[in-house]
């Protein structure tokens, strides 16, 4: 019996490589593009929670409360900056 030396198939292997990184980039790309959609809508919804702190006053707890709702709203707008809404309903290009 004789012994054949197995070499592994490269370009194979290199295949699977790059589909395996064409997914996760794929999977990647569409979580970013989630995330800036919902920061894009919680930039346009959150002033509205404004109004009921203002009218009632701002009590101790309160302006806390609506300091970091501006803060989280100065975030939503950087993170939500460049979104198109109808960048989710297009079919994608390729």
């Amino acid at each position: 019996m004789s012994s054949v030396p197995h070499t592994p198939d490269l370009p194979l292997e290199r295949d699977s490589l790059r589909r395996g990184f064409g997914v996760a980039s794929a999977v990647i790309r569409t979580g970013l593009r989630n995330l800036k959609a919902v920061s894009f809508w919680t930039a346009i919804v959150l002033p509205f929670t404004y109004v009921p702190l203002l009218v009632g006053g701002l009590t101790g707890g309160e302006a806390l409360l609506f300091a970091g709702l501006i803060a989280i709203n100065a975030l939503a707008f950087v993170g939500g900056h460049g979104y198109e809404p109808t960048e989710s309903t297009e079919p994608r290009r390729a």
